[in-house]
């Protein structure tokens, strides 16, 4: 088991089970108006009564299974690639460490480990896949990262019949603030979504939180979400 520290902030490394506070005490100015632009666009076209959308927030704090349902969007197969067999997905109250647009207070999606109270733990993910069970054509989610290793990647992949048919990735720049990335696909039908990390470092994993899980079928992502944005919020 092994943590990094530092102003009083923790983030979960390896050991699946390390339950770890987080606080940022200090915040760069946040730039992260487009993210909730572009989610805001979706939730006014006509039809949005179909998405699947998923924010955690009516879900009790703490360890869920290897797999959960919310919002009509089942989570399964999370790997944090520290070995040792399945890993739980984890409701993690994060109203004390992630205020602000992209974030829809007062729970996130945390992998693992959970700190109980407002104050966040960052979890050790390599991966996880996502699904509503049908064929949609849009999907974007809210990523919060936090000391993961510069030159690793994150990124959504859309799949359909198990072959990949979009992607989207930023590369984490490892500056040591907490940032925000907003990921989407679109474009394309697709089935089943993966969040993943690779890279160089660590078996490609990052340390991080999410929230706001969308999934859209058309007619609503062609009137108003058929692009790609990445934003990066730094605090």
């Amino acid at each position: 088991m092994s943590s990094v520290e530092s102003t009083g902030t923790q983030v979960c490394r390896t050991d699946r089970s390390l339950t770890c506070a987080s606080h940022v005490s200090s915040r760069k100015p946040a730039c992260g108006w487009m993210a909730s632009a572009c989610l805001a666009a979706g939730f006014g076209c006509g039809g949005i009564a179909h998405a699947s959308i998923a924010t955690f927030d009516a879900l009790g704090e703490g360890a869920l299974d290897i797999s959960f349902s919310t919002g009509g969007i089942t989570f399964f197969d999370l790997d944090d690639r520290a070995g040792g067999g399945p890993v739980t997905f984890a409701i993690e109250r994060a109203d004390g460490t992630l205020p602000g647009p992209g974030f829809s207070p007062p729970n996130a999606l945390g992998f693992g480990g959970w700190a109980p109270g407002p104050d966040a733990a960052f979890g050790q993910c390599g991966s996880f896949w996502f699904s509503s069970g049908t064929v949609q054509n849009f999907a974007s989610v809210d990523v919060f990262e936090w000391r993961s290793y510069a030159g690793n990647t994150i990124s959504l992949d859309a799949f359909l019949g198990g072959v990949m048919v979009n992607s989207m990735s930023i590369v984490l720049p490892g500056d040591g603030l907490l940032n925000h990335w907003y990921l989407s696909v679109s474009g394309v039908p697709f089935d089943t979504l993966r969040v993943n990390g690779s890279g160089p470092t660590d078996r490609g994993v990052f340390f991080g939180l999410v929230d706001n899980v969308v999934i859209v079928p058309e007619p609503a992502a062609a009137l108003g979400l058929t692009f790609l944005c990445a934003v990066r919020r730094r605090r």
